[in-house]
């Protein structure tokens, strides 16, 4: 499955400033209603969603300019090393995000007793979320800027070629594939699953005693956008675990390049994801002519009278009835 670079290109123009609109769109919301900002559920979704806007308004957006004229913005080693590390860290840190999140809504829905103190909010809630937010950030700040690289720079390759600058050794790319990837994507899979099935169980096997509209919003959120991570990183994450455990990489690589590239589609989904699944964001959404009812306006009989201009077409009007 080998997607012609003119063709990447348009894919990504086509999402990506539609997403960057809605990202802003979300996180003001998010941000001004004390609502929506105060929802522990939302304090993770509020981080994805920034992380999403930087990485779409850097490497997505260069991505587009390299696929449309195979070169990068800029020839300079310190750009080519930056884009690597942009392209490798908040990535990372979205997936581990979303998958913290999988955990985390067990954790709200099933056992708020682990949240019900500011200490244990501290240590089951926020602590996660900046461990797996900042994780990544230094992880590849150490490999990209820290660790020696000597592969040169090839202008026509993506990112300059610099990709492998992140794998120096087998272990480290075995660590690598496995912890940034394999497991978190799995875990995504599983624990989504597993919140379907806990849900459903306690609706109807326990009847009104379980509170659905109560855990209705946040069970949507997640897996809605579980759901984009299924269906575009979890097949290519199945060839990859295949990969590591010896299967030659001359088998579906074709397929495998493909949906590698098709996985960039996440970050521009993630935001209408978000709105789609949220009915207050929903109800705040510009309303986009043709798709909603013209409000209708009551016709009420006027009665005016008219003092008609000698010499003239006007008629100015010198009483009328509301």
């Amino acid at each position: 499955m080998v997607i012609a670079y003119i063709i990447r290109c348009w894919i990504y123009l086509i999402f990506v400033i539609p997403s960057l609109l809605c990202s802003i769109f979300n996180l003001y919301h998010f941000i001004v209603d004390r609502t929506l900002r105060k929802a522990l559920y939302n304090h993770i979704i509020i981080l994805i969603l920034s992380l999403c806007l930087l990485y779409n308004i850097t490497d997505i957006i260069w991505l587009i300019h390299f696929y449309r004229t195979i070169s990068p913005v800029s020839y300079t080693y310190i750009f080519c090393i930056l884009w690597t590390y942009i392209d490798f860290a908040p990535f990372v840190s979205i997936t581990l995000l979303v998958a913290w999140a999988s955990i985390e809504r067990h954790i709200l829905i099933f056992h708020q007793n682990l949240v019900s103190t500011r200490t244990k909010r501290l240590f089951a809630h926020y602590l996660p979320m900046i461990i797996f937010t900042l994780y990544p950030l230094i992880y590849y700040m150490v490999m990209f800027f820290i660790v020696p690289c000597s592969i040169p720079l090839n202008y026509a390759k993506t990112r300059c070629g610099l990709t492998n600058c992140a794998y120096p050794s087998a272990a480290i790319t075995m660590y690598d594939g496995i912890a940034h990837n394999i497991l978190p994507v799995f875990s995504i899979v599983v624990f989504s699953i597993a919140l379907i099935g806990r849900v459903w169980y306690n609706k109807y096997r326990m009847g009104q005693r379980f509170q659905w509209k109560k855990y209705r919003k946040m069970t949507i959120q997640l897996l809605s956008i579980s759901s984009v991570y299924f269906f575009l990183l979890f097949p290519p994450m199945i060839l990859n675990t295949a990969y590591a455990a010896g299967v030659s990489y001359s088998v579906a690589a074709d397929f495998y390049s493909g949906a590698m590239y098709i996985s960039y589609l996440i970050t521009l989904l993630i935001p209408f994801v978000c709105t789609a699944a949220l009915p207050e964001l929903r109800a705040k959404f510009p309303k986009i002519p043709g798709f909603y009812k013209r409000k209708s306006t009551a016709v009420v009989p006027v009665t005016f009278t008219l003092n008609r201009l000698a010499a003239s077409r006007t008629a100015v009007v010198t009483h009328a009835a509301h």
